[in-house]
């Protein structure tokens, strides 16, 4: 285990936040445009918005992880639901407890708002996340499908 604190964004942490970002999306062999990143960093700020990042931050000051989550409405729950959107630990960091620690801290919030579920995805492929899903939630035998495809 590492020695982090896992917090909420707050607007000075953007360039940091920018690297971990860039990482997570060539991890993911994803393009954004850069209008999409600018909107989506600025959505974390807005109260009028239910997107949310929270850092995993090193005694140093060393942002090395990044989880983002969103709150919605569901026809089957009086509560909202939270789907964790993104998770990116640094490569230098994993296996350390950190994508863990980034969970929790979404379960955390979870229960702060009395959230009926948190639920996320992750590629088929993506095995070694797959380990740490295992341990801290479980697989709800569901397919994603998705319009349009790109």
């Amino acid at each position: 285990m590492v020695d982090v604190k896992v917090r909420h964004i707050v607007e000075s942490d953007k360039q940091s936040w920018l690297k971990l970002w860039e990482a997570y999306l060539v991890f993911y062999e994803a393009t954004l445009d850069d209008a999409v990143t600018e909107t989506t960093f600025s959505r974390f700020f807005d109260k009028g918005e239910p997107v949310y990042a929270a850092v995993a931050e090193t005694a140093d000051g060393e942002l090395i992880g990044m989880v983002t989550w969103v709150t919605h409405r569901s026809t089957w729950a009086i509560e909202d639901y939270i789907y964790l959107h993104d998770l990116f630990v640094s490569p230098e960091a994993r296996l350390k407890g950190v994508g863990q620690k980034l969970i929790e801290y979404v379960y955390g919030v979870g229960k702060e708002i009395n959230a009926d579920r948190v639920y996320w995805h992750t590629q088929v492929h993506n095995h070694r996340a797959q380990m740490l899903y295992t341990k801290v939630g479980w697989r709800d035998g569901f397919v994603v499908y998705r319009w349009p495809e790109s």
